[in-house]
């Protein structure tokens, strides 16, 4: 009776396990097409320097329309300084104030590659 009842829990877990990982999959399936769908230059424009670019507006507090090199520039002077570990702060947060500053720089180059190679195509 007992060892009906083990082989009723292991086939039933296998099977609710089976039915998630084959869902996993179609999810993972799905969301790789629909990246390689959408092209590159949209994943490069998101996320570059390791930090994503929403993310690292938000950390330096600055808007998308608004965003140049000097903003980013006083923005991050200011935090690193204030976050700094002499004023009692933390490495931990000059560290994403950093790679914020880092996503935004890398972000507004790639724009203006961009925008370059628009101007090259319509000449």
């Amino acid at each position: 009776m007992a060892h009906r009842l083990l082989v009723n829990v292991i086939f039933t877990g296998a099977s609710v396990f089976g039915r998630a990982f084959t869902e996993a999959y179609k999810q993972a399936a799905k969301a790789a097409a629909a990246t390689s769908q959408s092209g590159g230059a949209t994943a490069k424009a998101s996320s570059v320097g390791g930090i994503q670019v929403s993310e690292a507006l938000k950390i330096l507090d600055l808007d998308r329309q608004d965003l140049t090199l000097d903003k980013i520039d006083d923005k991050y002077k200011y935090l690193f300084d204030v976050n700094s570990k002499e004023k009692g702060n933390s490495f931990y947060l000059q560290s994403k104030v950093y790679y914020a500053m880092d996503s935004l720089r890398k972000e507004l180059e790639y724009l203006e590659q961009l925008k370059n190679s628009k101007a090259k195509d319509a000449k």
